[in-house]
């Protein structure tokens, strides 16, 4: 949870990540009901990742690192024939959660995740 503790914005972070997963399970309920709390745990775990390499990226102006963090993850998952489907939306609605940030970094997490929205969907089968 250290990471958690070093992002900027935290508290709005926070419940950004509480609304931004509860979406993620309306769309996705097969995941509460398959990984249960655990499940609730480890996407909003997923989700302070996620963060912390955006202001990582937007700290060094380089939003490759982010892009190549989704694209791992992507493939880690695809690996494991792990439907990649809720990362998708949870990006998804990331991108529109952080226009609630302050605009310079709400403007380059957009871009950032709007890419990264993008490069996942032209890898997923048709």
């Amino acid at each position: 949870m250290y990471q958690t503790r070093i992002l900027d914005q935290q508290e709005l972070i926070d419940e950004l990540i509480v609304q931004i997963a509860e979406t993620v399970f309306r769309h996705h309920p097969e995941l509460l009901e398959t990984f249960g709390e655990k499940g609730r745990s480890q996407t909003r775990a997923d989700l302070h990742k996620h963060f912390h390499y955006l202001q990582t990226a937007f700290r060094l102006q380089a939003p490759e690192l982010f892009i190549d963090h989704v694209k791992w993850l992507y493939n880690v998952l695809s690996s494991r024939k792990i439907d990649t489907s809720f990362v998708l939306t949870g990006l998804s609605v990331m991108k529109e959660s952080v226009m609630k940030l302050p605009s310079d970094r709400a403007e380059f997490y957009f871009e950032c995740l709007s890419t990264a929205i993008d490069w996942m969907k032209e890898q997923r089968p048709s």
